[in-house]
């Protein structure tokens, strides 16, 4: 085979380039710090990255949604132990109004702090968490007690009045199981008996009536067993839900270390490389500088 020096001069150009294509390559991994910028430099890595890259995103949004249900489960926690609070005040009350030694100043007096207390349930009934009712099931917006006679000191009380509640929903998120765990409580639920309780002692208080009084005990006491029911029910939620954001914590830690050993660059090995392709596409350029010379 003839060479002539055409041919010499056309492979010491293409070496040259492909030299430094490599460099370019280099020097873009180093600047990029990743391994892999374009899906060319190695399509089986880059089909694994991006899968991986994918399964980090529904892992954080997982993450999200538990630390929302945590949020949320914990403010519901907190307002029922006030409510717990608040029924033993009660109980206190009536029993002391049950007592016939009692004179009606004194009767008053009860059923006056009967009234604040009424209050008191009546705004942790409609307690907001993050700008969004917490009793109200999906209803969120809309605040869901409301007294149907505004002057009166204790009135009847309605709950999402106007609202259809056959088929509305709780507040639920999705923490990755087959099923969102539901997180609000039916208000309508736990606050209705402590109003109706708390009404009738109020109106026993103000008309002398002890029998009244002592049937209001037991309706505390049920009222107080159904709060300390949704209160465990909330206890366990929350111990899922603690459970489930260390997974998905985990999870994304071991998903980011395989992201990373696909993707991430070696540092010492791509400065290792660079010199190297440096040295040789100069070798190149002297070696191309004889050649072509003659």
């Amino acid at each position: 085979m003839r060479v002539t020096n055409k041919m010499i001069n056309n492979n010491l150009l293409l070496n040259l380039n492909r030299g430094l294509s490599r460099l370019e390559k280099i020097n873009n991994q180093l600047g990029t710090k990743k391994k892999i910028n374009q899906p060319s430099d190695d399509p089986v890595k880059t089909g694994v990255i991006l899968r991986t890259s994918s399964s980090i995103r529904e892992v954080e949004q997982l993450i999200r949604n538990v630390d929302a249900a945590v949020s949320w489960l914990d403010a519901t926690d907190v307002v029922l132990q006030d409510v717990v609070s608040v029924i033993h005040r009660a109980k206190e009350l009536a029993v002391a109004g049950a007592s016939t030694h009692l004179d009606d100043t004194a009767r008053k007096a009860l059923a006056d702090e009967v009234a604040q207390l009424f209050d008191n349930v009546f705004q942790l009934a409609n307690s907001t968490h993050g700008g969004r009712y917490i009793f109200a099931l999906q209803y969120t917006d809309v605040k869901p007690f409301t007294k149907v006679d505004e002057a009166a000191p204790v009135s009847q009380v309605e709950f999402l009045a106007g609202k259809s509640l056959a088929d509305v929903r709780p507040v639920q998120f999705d923490i990755g199981a087959e099923k969102p765990m539901e997180v609000s409580l039916n208000g309508g639920e736990i606050f209705g008996p402590i109003f109706d309780a708390l009404r009738t002692l109020y109106d026993g208080l103000n008309n002398g009536d002890g029998a009244a009084v002592n049937t209001v005990i037991g309706s505390l006491d049920t009222a107080l067993d159904n709060v300390l029911r949704k209160i465990s029910e909330v206890g366990g939620k929350q111990n899922r839900v603690e459970l489930a954001r260390e997974r998905f914590t985990d999870l994304k830690l071991n998903l980011t270390r395989i992201l990373s050993e696909d993707q991430d660059l070696d540092y010492s090995e791509a400065i290792m490389e660079l010199k190297m392709e440096e040295f040789a596409y100069r070798t190149a350029l002297s070696v191309g500088a004889r050649i072509i010379q003659p």
